[in-house]
């Protein structure tokens, strides 16, 4: 798996519909909603999980994974220690990273790409993308 920043994954780009997922990857091994009514799709082999945003017409907009075999920018960083990802996300010109605390995990959130590390004991755990906004409040759609 590739996770490719304001795109997607592999070959499946933010703005596809659930109907293209499953065509492409089959059918999730679950389907739920989150409590703003977005549908998600949770691939457990994959450890994927894929949501689909209800105000956008149910468009693929954010993606989550804690699958250790992907990778962003050619490197895999799924039980990576967070330092040495920072420093490589660093010399790929992805800096500025806002970091949270919620006492037993951490998140590193960099905006500009709308990429997050979930982090717990110092190690990367999981990554989300998501698509991005513009300055107008527009989704920039890939699909």
């Amino acid at each position: 798996m590739i996770l490719k920043l304001k795109e997607g994954f592999d070959n499946v780009l933010f703005g596809c519909s659930m109907d293209f997922i499953e065509k492409k990857i089959g059918k999730p091994d679950k389907i739920y909603e989150d409590e703003e009514e977005n549908k998600k799709y949770q691939y457990n082999k994959q450890k994927l999980t894929l949501t689909f945003y209800k105000e956008a017409g149910f468009r693929l907009a954010y993606i989550q994974t804690s699958n250790e075999k992907m990778e962003i920018l050619g490197k895999k960083i799924i039980g990576e220690d967070i330092d040495a990802v920072l420093d490589f996300f660093e010399s790929k010109n992805i800096e500025d990273f806002k970091y949270e605390d919620y006492d037993s995990f951490e998140t590193y959130t960099n905006e500009d790409n709308w990429l997050v590390l979930n982090v717990e004991y110092g190690v990367v755990d999981e990554v989300e993308i998501g698509v991005i906004i513009n300055d107008n409040d527009e989704y920039e759609w890939k699909y």
